[in-house]
């Protein structure tokens, strides 16, 4: 049941389209975007992704996604590779396009060199179910990390302030550098026709990129069930690709 419930959520929130304001642009992550179940790729170009480092130990890697495929990132290190370990994960909007944004950590198991190049690899899942021409396996061009300075940082909430019974306003600080998208993440119930339920789920807005607040209805419908109810506000910045470290997220969140 829950992974009906989560695909039926995407399917729904997707089916809202994009909700155009003088706000700015609402649209809902998808879980898994799927690639057409018939393409057969070729290895060397099949998974477009670019990486850079945020600190000493962690590295963000933005790249295309296939949800056919399971995907793990290797770092070349003192003349070997191994796997590095996930710290976040999730999909973003960037310039339209949705993206899987991972980052992850090169100094796991106290390891102390630092990868000179990443790769993203995909594993086929149930391969048994595709025709033998679809790969089963998948890869990325070799990844040399850009500097920590090109990951942009989100600016610090301010207030989630309630306006009446039904509205808030979310405050924000200025971004700072010029990021090419400023984003109101959005966790709120979500109700799914299909299966008949609310269950929490994250939109991203595009907001305008000066803007520092922006007013949000809240779901209070009397069917929700009480730990589904609280909504959750943060902002993420994205610059020439990149997105602000997912880690440094602080949602700040209000019960209707």
């Amino acid at each position: 049941m829950p992974s009906r419930i989560a695909a039926a959520i995407a399917t729904c929130a997707l089916s809202l389209g994009v909700l155009a304001s003088n706000a700015g642009v609402a649209a809902a992550a998808p879980s898994s975007p799927a690639g057409p179940a018939g393409d057969a790729p070729t290895l060397e170009s099949t998974i477009t992704a670019r990486a850079a480092a945020i600190d000493r130990c962690s590295y963000q890697i933005v790249r295309s996604h296939d949800s056919r495929y399971a995907y793990f990132v290797s770092g070349a290190v003192g003349g070997g590779t191994r796997e590095l370990k996930i710290q976040a994960e999730d999909d973003v909007r960037v310039s339209g396009d949705w993206r899987k944004v991972t980052q992850v950590d090169a100094c796991a198991g106290e390891q102390e060199q630092r990868p000179t190049m990443l790769r993203v690899t995909g594993k086929l899942e149930n391969p048994e179910h595709y025709d033998p021409s679809v790969p089963r396996t998948i890869q990325s061009d070799a990844l040399k990390p850009a500097a920590a300075s090109v990951i942009p940082k989100a600016p610090a909430m301010t207030s989630v302030d309630r306006l009446g019974a039904d509205t808030v306003r979310v405050t924000w600080k200025p971004a700072a550098d010029h990021p090419d998208q400023v984003l109101l993440m959005e966790r709120k119930p979500f109700y799914s026709s299909e299966v008949g339920l609310w269950h929490p789920h994250t939109f991203q807005r595009d907001v305008q990129v000066r803007a520092t607040s922006i007013d949000r209805k809240l779901e209070r419908d009397s069917d929700i069930p009480p730990a589904d109810r609280t909504h959750a506000y943060w902002i993420r910045v994205v610059k020439d690709g990149f997105v602000s470290d997912l880690r440094a997220q602080k949602p700040l969140s209000i019960e209707p």
